[in-house]
């Protein structure tokens, strides 16, 4: 068996590094909703226009739900790595009361 070297604080930290890339993405898919409403009307109102219109709206509904989806995915990261990372964290601090436990026990 191989063994797993695991640091356990860097789980925390990648987590913290994640969560912040999400938050960015986060904000500049917010600016970008802002701005792209900005250009709803934009098309005119002919029949050309309209179709431009509603042709703008569609991709940007697409592209809003692709990238709320994909925040809401790296939420769901974040929380996965901070949760192995209390995960080990608890483990690790478990073995370490049993193997002190048991030097205690042996009177060391």
């Amino acid at each position: 068996m191989e063994s797993l070297d695991l640091d356990i604080d860097a789980l925390g930290r990648g987590a913290d590094e994640l969560e912040q890339a999400k938050e960015s993405v986060r904000q500049v898919f917010e600016g970008f909703q802002a701005k792209a409403g900005g250009y709803a009307a934009a098309f005119g109102g002919d029949d050309i226009g309209s179709l431009l219109g509603i042709a703008h709206q569609s991709c940007v509904d697409a592209l809003a739900e692709c990238l709320g989806t994909n925040i809401t995915e790296l939420e769901s990261y974040v929380d996965r790595l901070r949760g192995m990372a209390e995960s080990y964290r608890a483990v690790e601090d478990d073995a370490a009361a049993s193997f002190r436990t048991i030097l205690g026990s042996l009177g060391g």
